[in-house]
């Protein structure tokens, strides 16, 4: 919200690794603006999100699972349906 830089999006992810938390990057099309039109309040410019998502694949490559939606879903149904044929002891 009318930041200037990627740099808060990049210290949170780095507070975030230090305390081995996890980090979801859900992005939409709409909040981004590929023109250097001047954007809203809830909107950034697209080369913030370029920028951030250069900076996670450099600093910690191999670290990150990045998978689509679809691919979520896709291991949550699975862990779901091998947990249900484990008998409970």
């Amino acid at each position: 919200m009318k930041e200037k830089s990627v740099t808060i999006w990049k210290k949170k992810l780095d507070w975030i690794v230090e305390f081995r938390g996890m980090a979801l990057l859900n992005t939409h099309p709409d909040y981004m603006r590929s023109k250097r039109e001047k954007h809203k309040v809830d909107e950034y410019p697209i080369q913030y999100y370029k920028e951030f998502l250069e900076y996670i694949k450099d600093k910690y490559e191999g670290q990150y699972w990045h998978i689509l939606p679809r691919e979520m879903t896709r291991f949550w149904k699975t862990l779901r349906a091998d947990q249900q044929r484990i008998p409970l002891l």
